[in-house]
């Protein structure tokens, strides 16, 4: 019975050490798999970054330029492909990084919609997509990010509502949404979830309606640009409860005194 008892948990760790193998296998080829979708959908590529060194033979996924990966789960964990002259669209297959955690691809020439799927990226802290040409609204999804500390779409092409969904996420310090062609309100109640927001961008667009009532909820800002959009009314009273506030600018609106 003994000998019995050791070959069969013998092969129980085979199998569990196979299964965890597999496991690993699987997911740096999942992983591959989005970063080559991405590739596929670069159309500009100058310097032939991506081209030459983004190969699916002979080279490991952890050895791509602008590629990191985590040593301990052995996933992709940055992307970080900053000013590097690429053009193309961001492809729906970008949601399959789960474990991204840092997105850049900012000074590019992306074009087309922010796809969806980053909203499945549950571990994204950093994502920065300005200076683009990307178009379409602001996912809903990027409000259902549960980690996400900055948040830069700044200097694009995108159209529509801010959506409210973003002022859900706790954790975020830093939101710039400037220089695109938005348009819509903002809640007064915009501050009430984002306890550590520190700078807030928004100048360049096209918001109408009063200043948000609540700002002075958000009790870390440092940073408040809304300026050339336009804002009417009063400047709300508890503005000036802002006590951590370094620069304000609200200029070229169609503002006036304080309630």
């Amino acid at each position: 019975m003994m000998a019995r008892a050791i070959i069969v948990g013998f092969l129980l760790l085979i199998y569990c050490i196979n299964n965890i193998s597999a496991s690993v296998i699987r997911n740096i080829s999942t992983d591959k798999s989005a970063l080559l979708a991405f590739k596929a959908q670069i159309t500009n590529d100058p310097n032939e970054i991506l081209s030459k060194n983004w190969t699916q033979q002979g080279t490991t996924v952890c050895s791509w330029i602008g590629v990191s990966r985590s040593t301990k789960h052995q996933r992709v964990v940055a992307l970080n492909l900053k000013s590097l002259r690429l053009g193309g669209s961001v492809p729906k297959e970008i949601g399959n990084l789960s474990f991204l955690s840092f997105l850049e691809i900012g000074n590019n020439t992306f074009i087309g919609e922010i796809p969806n799927e980053v909203g499945f990226l549950k571990k994204l802290k950093y994502l920065s997509l300005q200076m683009n040409n990307l178009t379409g609204q602001i996912p809903q999804s990027l409000g259902f990010l549960p980690r996400l500390e900055l948040l830069d779409l700044s200097e694009n092409d995108l159209f529509g509502n801010v959506p409210l969904s973003i002022f859900n996420v706790s954790s975020l310090k830093l939101i710039d949404l400037g220089f695109n062609d938005l348009t819509g309100t903002l809640p007064n109640d915009m501050c009430s979830n984002l306890p550590l927001l520190q700078s807030l961008f928004m100048a360049h667009n096209h918001l109408v309606g009063e200043l948000p009532s609540g700002l002075d909820k958000c009790t870390q800002l440092k940073y408040l640009s809304l300026s050339y959009n336009r804002f009417t009314g009063n400047l709300p009273r508890d503005m000036w409860n802002m006590s951590k506030l370094e620069d304000m600018f609200l200029g070229w609106n169609n503002l006036s005194g304080s309630k």
